[in-house]
C-alpha cells in the first residue's frame, strides 16, 4: 500500500489518510510518498510501518545506527537534526492545540550540545551473558554491541565486560562498579551525590542549559519562597538553593529524598526543608509560596495542578518531558494562570521526546472572581 505523508504526530509517527482514516507511520517524514505494512488496526486510526521511501524527504539521512528500526531506542535517526527539531515543535503544538486547546504560533528550542553520545544512563537488557535492548514494544532481545547516543564510556564498557545482573550502566559508575552513590555535576563547587537507582537527568549539557534558564528565569521575578514537587535528588533544588530561595522540597521515592538529605548536608544549606509526600495521592500542604515549580514523570502532575489551583502561588513554573500529561495540566491551569513562556529542550536526540519549560502567571482578575 502506498501513501502520502501529510503531517508529523507526537511520538515519531508521520501522518497519512487512508479513506478519511487517519494512518501513524513509523519512520515516516512529511511529504515524503512510502510504501507501508499496517501493524495494527484501530476503529479510529491505523498503525503501518515504512517498508519502502518511494519518494524521500529532502531532510532524510541514512540512520548511523544498524539496529535502527529494530532497536525500541531511536525513532528520529533517519532525519537531520535541524528538521529533527523542526518536527519536535510542530508535535509539541499540535498536542497543546489539541488536548489544551492552547494556540502558540512560534516556539523557541534549545538544541543539544551533542547529537549523540549524550545519553550517561542506558538500562540494557542481559541474555546469555550478551547486552541487548528489547524491540520496540515487544520481549524480542536485540544484541547491542555499540549505541549511538550513549556515552562514549559506557560503550567501552559494554565491549571489555559481559553483562551479569548488572543492567543499569551510568557513566559515573566507572569509578567503582559496585558503589552505591553515584556523583552528578552540575557545575556547582562540589558534586551532588545520589543512590544508584534514583532518576537522574540523562543528558549533562542540555540539563545544565535548563538549570541556568530555571536560575534567570526565576532571578528576574521578585520572589523568594518556592515549593518544589518532584524534587528528585536536588537538581533544581541546590542551583536555586545557593542563589538564595527558600525552597521546600517534596519527593515520594525513597532514594531520591536519602539523596537530596545527603546534597543538603553537603551543601550545608538551611533555606531548603523536604518533606515526603506521595504526589499521585490526594495530599494536604497548607503552606504558601511565591512559586511553585513542578518537573513530574511522565504521568504528569494532576493534583498539584488542583493544588495550584486552591492555593494560587503568584507564579508556577512546569518541566514536563511528555506534552500530552503537560497539556492536560495546563487545561486546569489555565482557568487562573497565563502563560508567560513556553521553551523546548532537545535532552533525548534522535528520539521523538522533548522536555519543555513552561512558566505560568497568576491572572489576578480571574483569581480573585
Amino acid at each position: 500500500m502506498i501513501v502520502k505523508i501529510e503531517g508529523f504526530a507526537n511520538g515519531g509517527y508521520g501522518i497519512a489518510k487512508i479513506d478519511s482514516k487517519t494512518v501513524f507511520v513509523r519512520y515516516a517524514l512529511p511529504n515524503e510518498t512510502v510504501e507501508i505494512e499496517i501493524t495494527k488496526e484501530k476503529k479510529s486510526y491505523t498503525i503501518a510501518q515504512t517498508t519502502k521511501v518511494l519518494e524521500p524527504s529532502p531532510f532524510r539521512v541514512k540512520p548511523k545506527c544498524k539496529y535502527y528500526g529494530r532497536c525500541g531506542g531511536c525513532n528520529l535517526q533517519h532525519a537531520t537534526y535541524d528538521y529533527q527539531l523542526e518536527l519536535k515543535k510542530e508535535a509539541f503544538r499540535n498536542v497543546l492545540k489539541r488536548i489544551a486547546k492552547i494556540e502558540i504560533d512560534s516556539i523557541e528550542i534549545e538544541a543539544s550540545p551533542k547529537q549523540f553520545n549524550y545519553r550517561k544512563r542506558v538500562e540494557f537488557k542481559c541474555r546469555f551473558g550478551h547486552w541487548g535492548l528489547f524491540k520496540e514494544k515487544s520481549n524480542e532481545f536485540i544484541k547491542v554491541d555499540y549505541c549511538h547516543i550513549a556515552d562514549n564510556q559506557i560503550n567501552e564498557f559494554i565491549k571489555k565486560y559481559r553483562c551479569s545482573s548488572l543492567n543499569r550502566i551510568e557513566v559515573d559508575d566507572f569509578s567503582n562498579i559496585n558503589a552505591d552513590e553515584m556523583m552528578l555535576d552540575l557545575g556547582l563547587n562540589k558534586p551532588l551525590f545520589y543512590k544508584k537507582g534514583a532518576f537522574s537527568q540523562i543528558n549533562r549539557e542540555i540539563n545544565l542549559k535548563l538549570i541556568e534558564e530555571l536560575k534567570n528565569t526565576i532571578n528576574s521575578l521578585n520572589i523568594s519562597t518556592i515549593v518544589e514537587f518532584f524534587c528528585g535528588i536536588g537538581n533544581f533544588t541546590l542551583p536555586l538553593a545557593i542563589e538564595g530561595y527558600k525552597i521546600t522540597a517534596i519527593e515520594f521515592d525513597t532514594k531520591a529524598i536519602s539523596s537530596l538529605r545527603r546534597n543538603i548536608n553537603s551543601f550545608e544549606l538551611k533555606n531548603v526543608r523536604y518533606k515526603k509526600i506521595n504526589l499521585m495521592e490526594p495530599f494536604k500542604l497548607k503552606d504558601r509560596f511565591d512559586l511553585a515549580l513542578l518537573d513530574p514523570p511522565r504521568d504528569g502532575a494532576k493534583l498539584v495542578s488542583e493544588w495550584i489551583i486552591r492555593k494560587k502561588p503568584q507564579y508556577v513554573i512546569y518541566i514536563s518531558c511528555d506534552s500530552a500529561t503537560l497539556s492536560r495540566d495546563l487545561n486546569i491551569l489555565k482557568n487562573l494562570y497565563s502563560i508567560e513562556k513556553i521553551k523546548l529542550f532537545d535532552m533525548f536526540p534522535q528520539t521523538h521526546h522533548i522536555e519543555s519549560f513552561t512558566l505560568l502567571k497568576l491572572n489576578k482578575n480571574r483569581a480573585s472572581s
